[in-house]
């Protein structure tokens, strides 16, 4: 089941998920950029590539970071 069309129980806990889908959708055309460019064996580009494991890493961390933060308001929130 994708996690990101789950609806919650109140409005707030729809907004969340709507949030990281966009931190979803920018790791995921990362990683297609930076697939594209590692199987290009004729790309001398090592800039690009360089650039592309960036934000990939960057993507995945600001992923991470915003789960981790979700994550912690649900717990903060169970126990209030």
């Amino acid at each position: 089941m994708n996690m990101l069309s789950m609806p919650g129980a109140s409005p707030d806990e729809v907004a969340e998920p709507r949030a990281n889908e966009a931190l979803c959708k920018r790791l995921v055309m990362a990683k297609i950029q930076l697939d594209r460019l590692e199987r290009d064996g004729s790309c001398k580009d090592l800039s690009a590539l360089s650039a592309a494991r960036i934000e990939f890493a960057l993507a995945s961390r600001a992923l991470a970071d915003a789960l981790i933060t979700q994550e912690v308001a649900e717990e903060h929130s169970l126990l209030y």
